[in-house]
């Protein structure tokens, strides 16, 4: 069974690129780590005979979404090459419209793709799309106009994520993460209010996390058990430990995968999140640092298609 696979629902007659599919739209970041004039012949080169791919090359932040919400219209597939926020950004078009997600990742992490099994090598990603595969059926979390598939943050994350020096990131991936959060560990916890179905939590936390999926940096590092892409709702993880000894007392809970056990993580579940922050603080979602608190969160439930390995 490919990775994550167990956690969605399968669209059992989708069993392989339809015959009948005559045009397929990729969605491409042109500054990916990965060659993106290389994917893009080698999407070409992998169709069907009588299948159309057009390539659209993404012109800055965001633009992704007009680039797939323009192409949909027509397209069999929508394929979206490129790291976790140019995942999302396609997400936040096609969802809710019945219209398949393909994915060719070509970011630093790729936590998205690899959570549901998808390969990272473009050569095989593109295999999957034209070749036997499944349509796995996920929620899709909201935040205003944006999706996120994975997960958003707010705290110690989406501040790692915006002063990642982009350049490192393309170089060395999630490692250009490093620097920015051990800066990190010395700021003190932010002042949250996380209203969740109308029940209000008042506390002082390092990073609140909102969770449609449950791994992070790679799917065997969960961070929380029982978290699904499938199960319509969000899950808010609280982690209210600060600081070099409590930020270290939960990587090592984490590492041994007992979060779960930590007095200073609380998990909540519910379909809408509001969250403020005292003093306000950006918000990632899938990576992307697109908001900033007070924001509120949603779920779509069952609202995407994703080509996936089949089982």
């Amino acid at each position: 069974m490919a990775p994550g696979a167990g956690a969605m629902a399968d669209d059992a007659s989708a069993q392989g690129f339809p015959p009948t599919a005559r045009r397929v739209v990729a969605v491409v970041n042109p500054v990916t780590r990965r060659n993106a004039a290389v994917i893009s012949d080698l999407l070409r080169r992998g169709a069907p005979s009588g299948v159309d791919v057009q390539v659209r090359l993404t012109r800055g932040p965001g633009d992704a979404v007009h680039q797939a919400r323009e192409a949909s219209t027509g397209a069999d597939l929508v394929v979206a090459v490129g790291g976790d926020g140019t995942v999302a950004d396609v997400a936040t078009a096609l969802h809710g419209t019945g219209l398949p997600l393909g994915i060719v990742p070509a970011g630093s992490t790729n936590i998205v793709a690899r959570d549901l099994g998808i390969p990272t090598n473009p050569r095989d990603a593109i295999a999957l799309l034209f070749g036997v595969h499944h349509h796995a059926t996920i929620d899709v979390g909201l935040c205003g106009e944006r999706c996120f598939l994975h997960m958003a943050g707010a705290g110690f994350d989406s501040r790692l994520f915006a002063a990642a020096n982009p350049a490192l990131k393309r170089r060395v991936g999630w490692l250009a993460y490093l620097p920015p959060a051990a800066r990190g560990l010395r700021l003190p916890p932010t002042r949250f209010t996380i209203v969740t179905d109308g029940e209000t939590v008042e506390v002082g936390a390092s990073l609140v996390l909102v969770a449609n999926g449950a791994s992070i940096i790679t799917p065997g590092l969960a961070l929380y058990p029982g978290i699904r892409k499938d199960d319509g709702h969000l899950d808010v993880l609280i982690f209210a430990a600060s600081g070099l000894l409590g930020t270290t007392r939960l990587l090592g809970r984490l590492v041994t995968r007992s979060l779960v056990h930590s007095p200073d993580v609380l998990r909540l579940s519910a379909r809408r999140v509001q969250l403020t922050a005292e003093p306000p603080l950006p918000v990632q979602l899938d990576g992307d640092v697109v908001e900033q608190t007070p924001v509120t969160f949603g779920i779509a439930p069952s609202a995407l298609r994703v080509v996936v390995p089949g089982r």
